[in-house]
């Protein structure tokens, strides 16, 4: 869930400082606790061959039986694991909705002007929201009709995180030669060993990138096959002709140093997806105290 923060950074207060150490500190939570919920698995599993082809269909339900030979203790077990998928569900739902939002807010979906807008009173891009959902239950559904199908979904989901995540690395490297860089202020530096972790990043995730498409099985057949390149594939053409056709010319991008907002009920967007009426101040020290950025027209 470390990618979770930066997609909420507009909501956050103080979010140079609370969205970087947000970021980190997943990473380090989840990397002790799920090491010590494998390495506790891993001790209790027995029988490798029983546990995969458990008749309860999820072998993390067999090892909880086995562990404690009670259905009860399975069933409270198994439980906790539900409730924290349910809890992770909604969160990436979340998250997601909101890059639904800010694509949408840079005019770079269809029915954009549905898709980016905010419930006044909650503040919440609800249609953005709902649509997240939607998607969500129509991917999910793919498993009851194919497995190798919801398997290519999962597959899709982390090779465009992989992608997703490569890509700013090799266009900050790229500045770098390019006489391009630019120093971006904040209280949140790598220092001189930056260009080093980038390096490193981008080594790992275009090395991840390539192997995550290879098949799991040997010998391969159209049942096993991993066909997450061919769905890349497919993505990667559908985004090309959306960005010939309607992209590059009601696409704006991200607006540096602006926002969106609507302070009691006056509408500082001016409709043209730029929003050149609308000024802030990024000083911290401008916060309200309920995280609200003190915004003055420009």
């Amino acid at each position: 869930m470390c990618r979770g923060p930066k997609h909420m950074t507009e909501e956050i207060k103080n979010a140079t400082r609370a969205a970087p150490r947000a970021i980190v500190m997943s990473v380090y939570i989840g990397a002790v606790t799920g090491f010590i919920f494998l390495i506790a698995v891993c001790f209790c599993i027995g029988d490798i061959t029983t546990t995969a082809e458990s008749t309860t269909g999820v072998p993390l339900i067999q090892i909880f039986y086995d562990s404690t030979g009670s259905v009860g203790a399975s069933c409270f077990l198994a439980t906790l694991v539900t409730v924290i998928g349910l809890v992770a569900a909604n969160a990436l739902m979340a998250e997601g909705s909101r890059s639904l939002f800010a694509f949408a807010r840079d005019h770079g979906l269809p029915f954009s002007h549905v898709f980016a807008k905010v419930e006044p009173k909650r503040q919440v891009p609800v249609n953005a929201v709902l649509l997240s959902c939607a998607v969500q239950l129509a991917l999910n559904s793919i498993y009851f009709g194919t497995l190798t199908g919801f398997n290519t979904v999962i597959s899709i989901a982390t090779e465009g995180f992989y992608l997703s995540y490569a890509m700013p690395l090799l266009v900050r490297i790229l500045a770098r030669y390019t006489g391009h860089a630019k120093v971006l202020p904040g209280p949140y530096t790598l220092g001189k060993y930056g260009i080093v972790l980038n390096y490193i990043g981008l080594i790992f995730l275009v090395f991840a990138s390539i192997t995550f498409n290879f098949p799991t099985i040997n010998p391969v057949s159209k049942d096993n096959m991993n066909y997450t390149s061919a769905a890349i594939g497919v993505i990667g053409f559908v985004s090309l002709i959306t960005w010939i056709t309607t992209g590059r010319k009601n696409f704006t991008g991200p607006q540096t140093g602006v926002a969106n907002v609507n302070i009691e009920g006056v509408d500082y967007n001016d409709g043209s997806g730029k929003l050149s009426n609308v000024a802030i101040d990024d000083d911290d020290d401008d916060l309200f105290d309920d995280g609200k950025r003190k915004v003055q027209p420009a």
